[in-house]
């Protein structure tokens, strides 16, 4: 068994809410929960709340600036997708690169202090980088933006990029990034969360010392102090039903438990293993 990839272990559950969470924590806002490891013994922190996503990034931010002046190695899971279906980011950018995605969403996404975000006209952009109709879908019918349909039934005509990544078709449940809204959707929250990883990792105070997996490390055990990494939490809802203490929000039990789960299968040497990727994957 080799030696742990880590120190600590954050995980966060993020969100794209449109106005601030409530001054009481509530569920459907953002939480995250720091692990660390201390030998065989591991120490999670209370899960943190925030209201906006400019709070929480501003937070976390600083949280992995002190991980990393103690010296110590940091993975921070993100409970969205970090990507999307091949060839959108060579449609949108011109380069096959998904971090060149990242910093285009970044220079198009606004999303203030109050939560107040321009995603449903980004959206519309990106459809129209496509003929037809499509390939984003999902708005409440009141919203004044006609190029990204209701439903995905209203999407017509061209060639749109593909549905699912693999991560979606293996992953049970997942849903697809392109819808933005109602039950389950993750699609508003790729379009909210990446623009702020892009300001996380190139914060002067972590620049140089972030890695991206597996867009920057490879599907290999990455090296870098701190990465970032893509988590779907929902794989351990068994686990977090189980472990939920009395009272506690579940989303706050959910990032607890994900974070200390991903330390013992570090601690156990079986963390290193899963940044391969699965072994029948194509080059």
């Amino acid at each position: 068994m080799g030696a742990p990839l880590f120190d600590s272990y954050l995980i966060v559950d993020w969100s794209a809410r449109s106005r601030p969470g409530p001054a009481n924590p509530k569920k459907d806002s953002i939480w995250w929960t720091l692990a660390r490891r201390d030998g065989d013994q591991v120490a999670d922190r209370p899960p943190a709340y925030a209201r906006t996503r400019a709070d929480a990034i501003a937070r976390i931010t600083e949280l992995l600036a002190e991980e990393r002046r103690a010296g110590r190695r940091v993975l921070g899971g993100f409970d969205f997708p970090f990507g999307y279906p091949a060839g959108v980011a060579a449609q949108l950018t011109g380069q096959p690169d998904a971090l060149a995605l990242w910093r285009w969403l970044a220079a198009e996404i606004e999303d203030n202090e109050k939560n107040e975000n321009n995603r449903y006209a980004v959206a519309e952009k990106i459809n129209r980088a496509w003929d037809g109709i499509g390939p984003m879908w999902g708005r409440p019918g009141g919203w004044q933006h006609p190029d990204v349909p209701v439903s995905a039934r209203a999407r017509r005509g061209g060639e749109h990029p593909p549905e699912r990544r693999l991560a979606e078709e293996r992953a049970n449940g997942a849903k697809t990034v392109w819808q933005l809204a109602y039950a389950g959707s993750v699609g508003s929250q790729v379009l909210l969360g990446l623009p702020a990883l892009e300001r996380l990792r190139t914060d002067r105070r972590l620049a140089g010392h972030v890695a991206v997996w597996p867009f920057e490390t490879g599907l290999a055990a990455p090296e870098a102090p701190i990465v970032l990494a893509e988590v779907y939490p929902s794989l351990l809802r068994s686990a977090v039903k189980a472990g939920r203490r009395p009272g506690e929000i579940p989303d706050a039990a959910q990032t607890r438990i994900n974070a200390v789960a991903f330390a013992a299968l570090d601690a156990a040497g079986e963390l290193a293993p899963l940044f391969a990727g699965a072994p029948e994957l194509t080059a």
